[in-house]
C-alpha cells in the first residue's frame, strides 16, 4: 500500500499551494525522472517556486556554484532548491537504475515572473 501511494505521489506533476499575494505559501513543484525526460530536461516555474526532484532514481542534482544559482539540498531522499528570481538556470542531474545509470544529464529551469 505504501509503495502504491508513493507511486501516485511521484506521478503528480504539480503540487501547488493555494492562495495569493505576498503572504501566500510557497509553490512547490514535484519532478520525477520520467517527467524530466518527457519534458526534454526543461522545467518552467514561477519565481519563488521550490522544485523538488522527488524520485528515488535521482542520484544527484546540482547547479554550478555561483551567487545567482540556487543551492540544492538533499532532504529525506529528495533534492530541493528554491528559485526566487526570474531567469534561466542550467544544472545537471544523474540517475540510478535502468540503462541511464552513471550518465550526467543537463537540465534547464526557466523561472518566469510571478503574475501580479
Amino acid at each position: 500500500m505504501s509503495r502504491w501511494l508513493r507511486g501516485i505521489a511521484l506521478g503528480l506533476t504539480l503540487l501547488t499551494s493555494v492562495g495569493g499575494g505576498p503572504a501566500q505559501a510557497q509553490e512547490r513543484v514535484l519532478v520525477t525522472v520520467r517527467q524530466l525526460f518527457d519534458q526534454d530536461h526543461r522545467l518552467e516555474v514561477p519565481a519563488g517556486t521550490e522544485v523538488v526532484w522527488a524520485d528515488p532514481h535521482f542520484e544527484r542534482v546540482w547547479f554550478p556554484t555561483g551567487a545567482e544559482n540556487p543551492t540544492v539540498k538533499r532532504v529525506a531522499g529528495e533534492f530541493r532548491a528554491t528559485f526566487p528570481k526570474p531567469g534561466t538556470y542550467r544544472g545537471v542531474f544523474t540517475v540510478v537504475g535502468g540503462h541511464r545509470t552513471n550518465d550526467v544529464y543537463k537540465m534547464v529551469v526557466v523561472v518566469k515572473p510571478r503574475p501580479q
